[in-house]
């Protein structure tokens, strides 16, 4: 039996993952019935499965196989308040039917399933394959593939670190009128801070392409009330991990020296483990796009192109500590991401086609590297060589 009957064979049990978990839309964090559909059906299949898994309930490894080499395939199933609009609801179908197709082909060695909570940053479990990697997840783990939709085909990857901070000012509540001098304003500490931070850019280095992004949670209850709390999102990118620590770093140095002459108290939470710059591996990326043009589709390569990152993602964790491929997939043209236009192109009917494809394109160049010892050794060679 070859790759693609496989596919054609388990089809419409691949395409009735997707619509499930499309239907049920859960944010990050609280993915308990997508987490649960899936590894019902990798146990279907054999899979042994760990869950929770690394602490958190949601998140799981399925594994199938023994002995080297072993690859890793990166799962998603959180959704966005519009739904699926980032298109996680796809790499689930995508994971799982790759990872049925490759178990049907394997002579030796293993395939791993990690499922993967709140890549959206949401909840608890935001950037679970931060804390994955951190906490050794992929120790075992010879190379990993990853799959997104987007409204282009490529492989590679590239993307911005960023760190995401919850600032909670406290205050004292007073009469705004009669008696304000007894209060003590949070907000106007929050509205300093805010404007500070923003001021922060001129102070940036140019080439480590800073991006602040800021949004206020909570202001007062009144207007005639002096607010005694007050709560901002600042959300920090930039192309190097390094240089953001520092950057990160000075935003919270500066806001503690605000509340400190606003008298006001400031708690500061890290909403997620920050993500870092992305690490590629061209040798596994140039086997998928091969694998594509096969398939009669000619892939940008994202890694080699001179666009810079404009997003982030904790998958880029994971690459800076095993070999680590990606493969985007077409829905549509001209997607804005997180859209109600981007949750409709990822109705699993309609990107069909495009999701069988996939599949196939990841399971061949699976199948490729774990037969060919050479392929492996430069594989590793190359991480070796340019990984973190």
């Amino acid at each position: 039996m070859n790759i693609d009957s496989i596919i054609r064979k388990r089809e419409d049990s691949i395409i009735s993952l997707s619509e499930k978990i499309y239907g049920f839309a859960e944010l990050g964090s609280s993915e308990y019935k997508s987490s649960a559909l899936v590894i019902e059906e990798l146990k279907k299949e054999g899979f042994t499965i760990t869950n929770p898994y690394m602490g958190m309930d949601t998140a799981f490894r399925a594994e199938y196989g023994v002995g080297t080499p072993v690859v890793g395939l990166l799962m998603e199933y959180d959704a966005l308040p519009n739904g699926h609009s980032c298109g996680h609801n796809l790499i689930s179908a995508w994971a799982y039917g790759t990872a049925i197709t490759v178990k049907n082909m394997l002579t030796s060695g293993k395939v791993v399933v990690f499922g993967t909570p709140s890549e959206e940053g949401i909840g608890p479990y935001a950037g679970s394959k931060a804390r994955m990697a951190t906490a050794g997840a992929f120790r075992d783990i010879d190379f990993v593939i990853g799959m997104h939709p987007d409204d282009i085909w490529a492989v590679g990857s590239k993307a911005l670190a960023d760190a995401e901070m919850e600032f909670t000012f406290k205050g004292k509540a007073a009469h705004m009128a009669a008696s304000p001098c007894y209060g003590i304003n949070a907000l106007d500490a929050l509205v300093t801070t805010y404007t500070a931070i923003n001021n922060l850019r001129d102070s940036a280095k140019s080439d480590k392409n800073i991006v602040i992004g800021m949004v206020i949670r909570e202001g007062g209850q009144a207007s005639n009330v002096v607010p005694d709390r007050a709560v901002m999102e600042v959300d920090v990118r930039s192309s190097s991990s390094s240089y953001l620590s520092g950057f990160v770093e000075k935003v919270k140095k500066l806001a503690h020296g605000i509340a400190e002459g606003y008298g006001v108290t400031l708690e500061i939470r890290d909403l997620m483990p920050m993500y870092t710059e992305y690490n590629a591996n061209r040798n596994i990326d140039s086997i998928l796009g091969e694998e594509l043009e096969r398939s009669g589709i000619t892939p940008i390569n994202i890694d080699e192109s001179d666009e810079p990152a404009s997003g982030s993602t904790d998958e880029s964790n994971v690459s800076l500590v095993v070999p680590t491929g990606h493969i985007d997939m077409k829905i549509g043209t001209g997607l804005p991401g997180h859209s109600d236009e981007f949750r409709e192109a990822a109705n699993p009917q309609r990107a069909r086609g495009e999701l069988l494809i996939t599949i196939s394109v990841a399971s061949r160049t699976i199948v490729k590297i774990m037969e060919n010892k050479h392929i492996m050794n430069s594989i590793k060679s190359e991480f070796d060589k340019h990984g973190k």
